[in-house]
């Protein structure tokens, strides 16, 4: 793409300043009021600028300045209008503080989205609609135990259940994932566990989009289900061509994670636009056929896409992708190159203003770099070779588009996933030239067991199909030596790194100096930021106490080395869950893995650890810090006249009846206490 300057791409500036403005609402809050007054004095003088702008854009910059500051603004109300809690009917509103937290209340609910289980619950999204007799409005995180009477419940059936509303817990150890931020970007604040026995069916249900294609979806599997496929080329299919990956085995997903093919695995961009391609290709013809051939087509692919997405669910991704590239066949329509880009930049405009939180999506992030890597930096890769032969062509191009999209993802994947499947070209090169013709025959095997059609033979053809795949993604995510794990990549990193991107591709683009330097400058800044971060994270000391229910685990940092104190034995799944986050951001490395001691000393504070045993009185030891794990049976306000610590600290492997007395034994006495369940995890610094 041409360079362009800032001042003639007025919808990039208005797409931007909008982002700026979600990002600004997210982490700022900001009275509506003043929002909305500062929004409407700057369209009114937008208004009164507009007939000089349309004089002459190219100098309009008084306009311009004021279009900026207007949708920035626009960004907050967004904002602002997609937050549910800020609604009247909001069960949050509605309910005292009381019954949010403590009391069981009766509440009635519709199933809205199923989520993946995990080892101990199946997980809806569900849509309140009464709690404790009043009609209320909001979306509640359902989890149900798992046991053998369990039904996978139906989008939009209802139920009434008598449970207590809690919060959605944040993680209370160091740089794990935050769980209950990520669902309150789904608008998703509180949580009910209950188990099947306690839900109420209710006769009526609530229709919607989401329910059709659910049943759609669910007639399907049950047709599928009576032929010879197995219960993981099932759940495969199920994620490829129906949108579903909640049923997919553990280690087929984490396989296909370590290969670089995941993306496969979620109906997503990739299977979007190979499905555009085929489309334009099949009809094609029209446009030589028919004098508004063009019209049709599009409007035929249009329709086609969105028939997809319906029968993958109406999940966000797949609305996500169906949208982009529903603009994106219009563009291609229009044959023009920046038109493509005009596309993603409307797109997305659009859905940030239906939904502000899809910003803070990963794979809404993933799908449009992706895209606007493939469009920008493959043309520059294909120029590179010119392969005279048909196959070899083929080979390059995927190869290329492969390439393209990696290089661009690469920041966002190490930001967000920490690792680097370095044999993602051969499992791309392998599977995405099939990718079309497995999806196209997915959809014929759906479209003739409907039918009660569907020959023995090509259940075969599939399912060898299938299985082939899982093979070779289980023998490439086994090539260990090939798989870069936890990688350190702060946000700094990443925000220069595509600095870099962009300087390299601009360079290669128009070969000159001045770009040159820039990438130059680019790539020595990144190169001094990550020396800065190593040497920050070299001097780095602490002591950690861990929140572990069950077990007590202490932790020394200490120029980049990490040693565990632990009670019991810690299991590698374990290891990783606690402590994989924490090594990854102080760029550490375990040390050595240590038996739980009584006594100990750090940075000139003595540390006692009073475990189930009770003892505290060792002589001449005064510390200035007593941790209470293990249940100790002791009378706490004795022990703070016997050793007048500076400060208590519980951790999780108590009781909480013992946590709650030791609290306010301690605020009787006017003694800091700290509990790691409920503040997270300790540090000292």
């Amino acid at each position: 793409m041409h360079a362009m300057r800032f001042i003639n791409t007025p919808f990039l500036i208005i797409t931007i300043s909008t982002i700026l403005g979600i990002c600004i609402g997210n982490y700022c809050s900001l009275s509506y009021k003043i929002v909305f007054l500062g929004f409407f004095c700057c369209i009114c003088i937008l208004f009164m600028l507009k007939r000089y702008a349309y004089r002459n854009f190219n100098k309009g910059y008084v306009f311009a300045i004021f279009v900026v500051p207007s949708f920035v603004i626009f960004g907050l109300i967004l904002t602002h209008i997609h937050d549910a809690r800020n609604y009247k009917n909001h069960y949050t509103n509605q309910l005292s503080r009381k019954d949010v937290k403590n009391n069981p209340i009766g509440i009635q609910f519709s199933i809205k989205e199923r989520l993946k289980s995990t080892s101990y619950y199946h997980k809806y999204v569900v849509s309140l609609l009464f709690a404790n007799n009043q009609p209320v409005e909001g979306k509640i995180l359902l989890q149900i135990h798992k046991d053998n009477l369990h039904k996978v419940l139906d989008i939009g059936d209802v139920y009434t259940a008598y449970t207590t509303l809690k919060p959605i817990t944040q993680p209370l150890n160091p740089y794990q994932f935050d769980y209950a931020d990520y669902l309150s970007k789904r608008n998703v604040y509180y949580s009910i566990t209950t188990s099947s026995d306690k839900l109420i069916k209710n006769d009526y249900r609530v229709n919607s989009l989401s329910r059709i294609a659910d049943k759609i979806r669910i007639y399907c599997n049950s047709k599928l289900e009576r032929y010879s496929f197995e219960k993981e080329q099932l759940s495969v299919i199920n994620a490829l061509i129906l949108g579903q990956k909640q049923d997919i085995p553990t280690e087929i997903l984490e396989n296909y994670r370590n290969a670089g093919a995941v993306h496969i695995l979620a109906v997503s961009g990739l299977h979007v636009g190979i499905i555009l391609m085929i489309l334009n290709a099949m009809l094609s013809p029209l446009e030589r056929i028919l004098k508004k051939g063009g019209v049709i087509k599009l409007i035929i692919v249009i329709v086609s896409l969105w028939a997809f997405a319906i029968l993958a669910g109406l999940s966000p991704s797949v609305i996500r992708a169906v949208t982009m590239f529903s603009f994106i066949a219009i563009s291609l329509q229009i044959k023009s190159l920046s038109s493509i880009y005009n596309a993603l930049i409307i797109s997305a405009f659009i859905m940030l203003c239906f939904d502000p939180w899809l910003l803070f999506s990963v794979s809404f992030q993933l799908s449009y770099v992706a895209v606007l890597s493939i469009v920008w930096i493959q043309p520059i890769l294909t120029k590179m070779y010119n392969p005279k032969f048909y196959i070899l062509k083929k080979i390059w191009d995927t190869l290329t588009v492969t390439i393209a999209a990696q290089f661009g993802l690469l920041p966002l994947t190490l930001f967000y996933f920490h690792q680097f499947p370095s044999l993602f070209v051969v499992s791309n090169l392998i599977v995405i030239p099939f990718l079309g013709g497995i999806l196209g025959f997915g959809i014929l095997v759906i479209v003739l067991a409907i039918c009660d059609i569907l020959p023995d033979f090509l259940v075969k053809i599939f399912s060898v199909s299938i299985d082939s795949i899982n093979t070779l993604m289980d023998w490439i995510a086994h090539q260990k030596m090939f798989l870069i794990q936890n990688i350190s990549f702060s946000f700094g990193m990443f925000f220069i790194s595509y600095l870099s991107i962009i300087s390299l591709i601009v360079a290669l683009k128009k070969n000159s100096r001045r770009n040159v330097y820039q990438f130059c400058t680019c790539l020595l800044l990144l190169f001094m930021f990550v020396l800065f971060e190593k040497h920050q994270a070299l001097i780095k000391k602490e002591f950690v106490i861990f929140n572990q229910p069950k077990n007590t685990i202490f932790g020394v940092l200490h120029q980049r080395r990490f040693k565990i104190y632990s009670k019991d034995t810690i299991t590698a799944k374990n290891k990783n869950f606690l402590f994989d986050g924490y090594l990854i951001h102080h760029y550490a490395t375990v040390d050595t893995v240590l038996r739980l001691k009584n006594v100990y000393q750090y940075k000139n504070k003595s540390i006692l650890i009073v475990d189930q045993s009770g003892i505290y009185k060792i002589q001449g030891l005064k510390p200035e810090i007593v941790v209470l794990t293990g249940n100790p049976k002791i009378h706490l306000e004795r022990l703070i006249y016997d050793l007048c610590p500076k400060q208590i600290i519980a951790d999780a492997n108590n009781h909480k009846s013992d946590l709650e007395r030791w609290e306010k034994s301690c605020y009787k006495l006017n003694v800091p206490f700290y509990r790691t369940d409920k503040k997270g995890a300790f540090f000292l610094n």
